[in-house]
């Protein structure tokens, strides 16, 4: 048995990273901002960008020197895959004093290996996160699958942002700082980590701080009623301490302080007037009308592009009913927590987008309770509709996805419905590329690259053929995936205890044991050998 759950959740993550391969996406400010920190620290050993600024106007200047405007967590991520490549592919260094790039070659490398790399494993936590609240194995699969694919996580884990680095920082400290104590000081290495993830969180993107405090104060609350040890308390701060070193020592080599930051000397006008020493992120008050533009409607809706999460307020009260109280509530905060950072900032639509970008690293912990809907008896009609209804608004999910992703995966904000009026028309051949546009009408991917003259004499109306070797691919190994999952099921031998179980009752055993040694007068107990049949 696990060693198929180990195969399943394999699968899945190839499925996911392949799929995430296929695209080519343009540059834009937004994601050449991070990519050309990145390429001045391999290959010139800088975070100095001078003759990289043409690339973007997503960029900070200061004593007369050009510097990235954003936190350097992607960057410095990203930086390892990159430098690999070089090392092993001879990848060219990136050109300066030249006009902004559309592409460069190795672009879509660090792309994939850091967003792309970044959302599979998030897709393969969700998977086992769901394990431990109850589902099956396949419905696990449904999880990581729909967070992969029919939701706004499928766009950015194509693209250079920060998201989806983000979103797998903060779930894999949720999950570590949510599994069971180990014994002694076994359990400090992984407390330590979680630290390291809360706060490298934070250092990719400095809105999501709110998320790292929350997950700090889960732990506290551990600690305080002696589910964990006090220790673990500094062996989180010890965790927590070496990304914020980083990003100090990193404004320092930048910025010549410790507390200075590219948001502080934006070189383009426009975000100088929302981000500013005193309020960097630029936040105001909640703005209470935003909320239904950021749930539903075609615009910005979370709702619209990831269907799935209508399910996930019936999630957190499962949670919460189900006795885990501790899962449900920090998943719920986590998820508010970013939802109202998004409700504060002026620029909420996120600019060139898909969807309601801002909430990208909220949809692992809505996916949290998804998982919940579908944990319990798979067999039992509840069950069985919950998994269809989980799967239909999945597949309508990534069909929304698949529109955007064909046409380079953002849509300016200024677009009441971005389907509607801009993708759809794009794919049947209803409307020319506008001039404004930066890019070709659809995205380039790997059918366009490998047979450019077939994809160029396709009719306007059919230029959506060249993605369908993906759909082809994608249905092709799901359908490995259902018959992976329905042998193991068919299989007659008991499967043993996953080890989220084995878990609970060592926890268990081990909190009876705590109570008998506290109660002096509690019969001891014995244990007899098996006398046979």
């Amino acid at each position: 048995m696990p060693s198929r759950w180990i195969r399943l959740q394999a699968a899945v993550f190839l499925l996911l990273l392949g799929s995430y391969a296929y695209f080519r996406h343009a540059r834009d400010w937004n994601t050449a901002s991070r990519l050309i920190l990145t390429y001045a620290i391999v290959d010139r050993g800088t975070v100095c960008l001078d003759g990289y600024e043409k690339q973007t106007g997503d960029i900070a200047r200061f004593r007369g020197h050009y510097y990235g405007d954003k936190l350097p967590g992607f960057s410095l991520a990203a930086a390892v895959p990159y430098a690999i490549g070089k090392a092993m592919a001879g990848l060219p260094p990136h050109p300066t004093g030249v006009e902004g790039l559309k592409y460069w070659p190795s672009d879509a490398w660090i792309t994939l290996a850091t967003s792309g790399l970044a959302t599979a494993l998030t897709a393969v936590l969700l998977m086992g996160l769901a394990r431990d609240l109850g589902c099956s194995p396949g419905r696990a699969a449904l999880v990581g699958l729909a967070y992969g694919l029919a939701t706004p996580a499928y766009a950015y884990a194509t693209l250079a942002y920060g998201h989806p680095l983000c979103a797998l920082c903060l779930l894999g400290s949720f999950r570590l700082l949510g599994d069971p104590p180990g014994a002694g000081r076994g359990d400090l290495p992984r407390i330590a980590l979680a630290g390291f993830l809360a706060a490298y969180g934070s250092v990719v993107e400095l809105q999501v701080g709110p998320v790292s405090a929350i997950l700090g104060l889960d732990l506290l609350l551990q600690c305080a009623t002696r589910r964990r040890r006090p220790g673990a308390l500094a062996a989180f701060a010890a965790g927590a301490a070496v990304p914020t070193l980083l990003l100090l020592g990193y404004n320092t080599l930048a910025f010549g302080s410790p507390w200075e930051m590219g948001y502080f000397h934006h070189a383009t006008e426009e975000f100088a007037r929302v981000h500013s020493r005193e309020n960097p992120l630029g936040l105001r008050p909640p703005e209470v009308a935003l909320i239904g533009p950021l749930l539903w409607g075609e615009h910005r809706g979370l709702l619209f592009y990831a269907p799935v999460l209508a399910m996930a307020p019936a999630g957190w009260l499962l949670l919460i009913a189900r006795g885990r109280v501790a899962t449900g509530l920090v998943s719920l905060a986590s998820a508010l927590a970013i939802f109202l950072v998004n409700l504060s900032y002026p620029e909420w639509t996120g600019g060139w987008s898909t969807g309601p970008r801002l909430l990208v690293p909220l949809l692992p912990f809505a996916m949290v309770a998804v998982a919940a809907c579908l944990a319990g008896d798979p067999a039992g009609t509840p069950g069985r509709w919950a998994f269809r209804l989980a799967a239909g608004l999945a597949a309508w999910g990534a069909g929304v996805m698949l529109l955007c992703q064909g046409v380079g995966a953002r849509i300016p904000q200024d677009m009441a419905r971005p389907i509607r009026d801009f993708a759809w028309p794009l794919w049947t051949g209803r409307m020319r590329v506008p001039g404004w546009w930066s890019s070709e009408p659809f995205a380039r991917n790997l059918v366009s690259e490998l047979a450019p003259g077939w994809v160029a004499s396709l009719p306007a109306d059919l230029k959506g053929l060249q993605f369908l070797p993906l759909v082809l691919a994608q249905g092709l190994a799901i359908g490995v995936l259902a018959f992976m999952i329905g042998r193991g099921a068919s299989r007659p031998a008991v499967a043993p205890q996953s080890k989220s179980d084995l878990r609970v009752d060592q926890q268990e055993e081990r909190r009876r044991a705590d109570e008998d040694a506290e109660d002096p007068e509690a019969e001891p107990q014995r244990v007899h050998p098996d006398p046979g049949p």
